[in-house]
């Protein structure tokens, strides 16, 4: 038998659900160079404006000029079909026709974000090959639920090391509704056989918390590898803690 320590309490699961960006990895480090590879590749090939790059950037809700985030901006909550939707929103506004807008964004906007990842940008938050072996060894399944896409969510997992140790995997082009519904939550427990009440949700963001709240799951842990701050975090989670590095495993003969 074994417990997970967080800080001065414990928790006795079966299943712990990760975020991916801001909780397994530095969210910043790599959406900046996401955003700004989507952005430009995009402005380029439509020949834009400095006036429909800065409404781009804006409306993401990213600064490239200071480097900074808008803690609770499309970026750090919403999913990626929602940022491809924003951002075709903008070409619109700025004279495009729809459809042309949502084709360009497709045909530029997502292969620019996609293209730029590689194991250069994922900086790890703890020894996560280390930490999800222990999980394994303790009987703990582990699932990932991102709000970005499956293939790179996979590539991601795959460049770490940690994809054979991970019982299931949800992305924002799934079957599920995105965050914060609580539909790929409950489908991780059902897969491998675990009530959201023995179930941890891991993330850094209030939309991750949201869905574990909704989905009943018994423990809402909070980390501030992400973007948003304590006070932002702490109405929605059961504990916050600075990241994933702090969480331990209390093992019963």
């Amino acid at each position: 038998m074994a417990l997970l320590r967080f800080a001065n309490q414990t928790f006795d699961a079966d299943l712990v659900i990760f975020d991916k960006d801001g909780t397994l990895i530095d969210f910043k480090y790599l959406w900046a160079q996401k955003t700004r590879a989507g952005v430009e590749r995009l402005v380029r090939a439509i020949q834009g404006s400095k006036a429909l790059r800065q409404a781009l950037y804006q409306t993401l809700g990213y600064d490239p000029d200071a480097d900074q985030f808008e803690m609770q901006g499309p970026i750090i909550t919403a999913a990626m079909g929602t940022l491809y939707t924003i951002a075709a929103t903008v070409l619109f506004q700025h004279g495009w026709p729809w459809l042309e807008a949502e084709l360009l964004v497709q045909e530029h906007l997502v292969p620019g974000m996609a293209g730029v990842l590689n194991a250069d940008l994922l900086q790890a938050t703890t020894d996560l090959q280390k930490l999800f072996s222990a999980l394994s060894a303790a009987n703990i399944q582990i699932a990932v639920i991102t709000s970005d896409e499956r293939a790179p969510a996979e590539k991601t997992l795959n460049l770490l090391g940690i994809r054979g140790q991970v019982a299931f995997v949800a992305g924002a082009d799934d079957v599920y509704p995105p965050k914060p519904a609580p539909d790929a939550i409950l489908a991780a427990c059902q897969h491998v056989g675990v009530t959201p009440a023995r179930t941890v949700m891991i993330g850094d963001s209030t939309t991750d918390m949201l869905m574990g709240q909704r989905a009943g799951v018994g423990f809402r842990l909070a980390v501030l590898t992400g973007m948003m701050d304590r006070v932002t975090l702490e109405p929605y989670a059961d504990l916050v803690l600075d990241s994933i590095e702090q969480i331990g495993i209390v093992n019963f003969l």
